[in-house]
């Protein structure tokens, strides 16, 4: 379980994301800053105020509590939280939308540790987000899963 941070560690984790989803953006020429600054406060408190059970050294571990960015367009959001949290590396970030980067402007599960859908089209992590608690329920796995619309 990664370090909770305190009030003011979150407020700075904020701040670094959004410093981070601004440079990922500009230097890709491309990229929805706006949808992804919307949610930093959401995502910082998941990934490091102690919410999201996670462990980037077992990013397939079958417990793990799932996050799913269903607004796909704010994937620059999410690729910055996967850097602190310890998934990627923070250089990977500058290779927005690159080709054969793995870091692309909606993310692909698959290419990155710690992308759990593949999603691009709003409302469609809604589904797959009950879907895969179903599934996780039917297998007895006791493991929770957030999804942002």
């Amino acid at each position: 379980m990664p370090e909770i941070l305190d009030t003011a560690a979150l407020k700075e984790r904020a701040r670094q994301l959004r410093l981070d989803i601004l440079e990922m953006t500009t230097k890709a020429g491309s990229g929805h800053v706006s949808s992804s600054y919307s949610a930093v406060e959401i995502v910082t408190a998941l990934y490091f105020g102690g919410i999201l059970r996670y462990n980037p050294d077992q990013p397939d571990d079958p417990n793990r509590d799932r996050f799913i960015m269903s607004k796909g367009h704010a994937a620059p959001l999410l690729y910055a939280a996967l850097a602190y949290a310890g998934y990627i590396e923070r250089e990977a970030l500058w290779r927005l939308r690159e080709v054969d980067s793995p870091v692309q402007g909606h993310p692909i599960k698959g290419l990155l540790p710690g992308v759990e859908a593949t999603t691009g089209s709003l409302g469609q992590g809604l589904s797959f987000g009950v879907g895969c608690r179903l599934g996780g329920r039917m297998a007895g796995l006791d493991y929770r899963v957030y999804v942002l619309l």
